[in-house]
């Protein structure tokens, strides 16, 4: 862990105002930042983690589904952050999003961060390496199997920077990928164009490259997983109920890897398995089967003798009796989509 003394208030943007196009058909439904991981959205487990390294003060800009996404988390108490938003009329870009809003960082260091990754990577170790390195940009970097998805980026044995990518149509220079995850000293404005859509991977990064800026990128301790496909989505949410990534989950946990709501009633002849989600108000029906890293949102039935495994149910989901689903989103009108192969 770093040492560095974080100081009474820092600052960090929160990036939730994209349409999710990855993960259509889900986003037709919920704004990215809102799908829900072991039943919660995958924002507040953003939050928190900015909380628990000393980010007290926190932008997050919104444009697509964006009062959804406010009613959610209101003034960010619930996250233990100060959150305020920036209603955008259009999508500006990573970049063009910060620029215009730079008087909220008050001419401080700050974090920008996705509002639609998983990760618990160690911020406050990203803080002591960038002052160690007298940087203007430091950025969290992991290896990453399939490169034309992500900032690729080739350092020095120092960290410094040599080259960035923005997601290689052809052979990558390397495998170490762009988190989203960046620290900024307030110069960084100064190569931000005034009123323009303008990004950080196709525009900042590389002009930062090309003059010789102080840009370093470090693989920090803790998990991340990029979610942009069902496979990752599904993934996360394994991962959140084995504890791979640190994080919150509701209802009292009964046994291991089991977290029962409050008010949820499940039949003696159900079974649930290992790692599972119930929320409250559920009701598991006689031999109902669930289990393999599924959830349940709040008040949802699980009709006799269905299965279900590797699910996730939100809001309002409805299930046949004797339906039997792997690898599913079940939403208020039934599956959303199911992993390739299952149903």
């Amino acid at each position: 862990m770093g040492q560095e003394q974080a100081p009474a208030q820092q600052y960090a943007m929160v990036l939730a105002a994209g349409r999710g196009e990855r993960m259509v058909p889900l986003t037709d439904h919920l704004p990215k930042p809102l799908l829900p991981i072991a039943n919660r959205p995958v924002m507040a487990y953003i939050l928190e983690h900015l909380a628990r390294h000393g980010f007290t003060d926190v932008l997050a800009n919104v444009f697509y589904r964006a009062q959804e996404i406010a009613d959610y988390f209101g003034d960010g108490s619930c996250c233990g952050v100060r959150l305020t938003y920036a209603y955008e009329e259009q999508l500006w870009g990573s970049a063009g999003s910060v620029k215009r809003n730079e008087s909220f960082f008050r001419g401080e260091r700050f974090l920008v961060i996705g509002a639609d990754d998983l990760t618990d990577m160690d911020l406050t170790e990203l803080i002591h390496r960038h002052t160690l390195a007298g940087a203007l940009a430091t950025i969290g970097l992991a290896e990453v199997e399939e490169t034309s998805q992500f900032g690729i980026v080739v350092t020095d044995e120092a960290g410094r920077i040599e080259r960035f990518v923005e997601k290689p149509a052809g052979p990558a220079p390397s495998n170490t990928a762009n988190t989203q995850i960046y620290l900024f000293e307030p110069r960084i404005h100064s190569f931000i164009p005034e009123s323009e859509w303008y990004d950080f991977g196709f525009g900042v990064f590389p002009e930062l490259v090309s003059r010789g800026e102080p840009f370093y990128g470090f693989a920090l301790p803790g998990y991340w997983r990029d979610i942009g496909s069902l496979d990752d989505y599904l993934q996360a949410q394994w991962d959140v109920m084995e504890g791979a990534v640190r994080a919150s989950i509701p209802g009292e946990q009964r046994e291991p890897g089991i977290w029962i709501g409050t008010g949820a009633e499940i039949h003696r002849s159900a079974r649930i398995a290992a790692p599972a989600v119930i929320g409250e108000g559920c009701r598991i029906g006689d031999g109902a089967e669930v289990g393999g890293a599924t959830a349940i949102a709040d008040g949802v039935e699980v009709p006799v003798g269905a299965s279900l495994w590797n699910c996730v149910l939100w809001d309002g989901a409805k299930v046949e009796p004797g339906q039997r689903l792997s690898g599913a989103v079940v939403g208020r009108d039934g599956v959303i989509v199911a992993r390739k192969g299952e149903t």
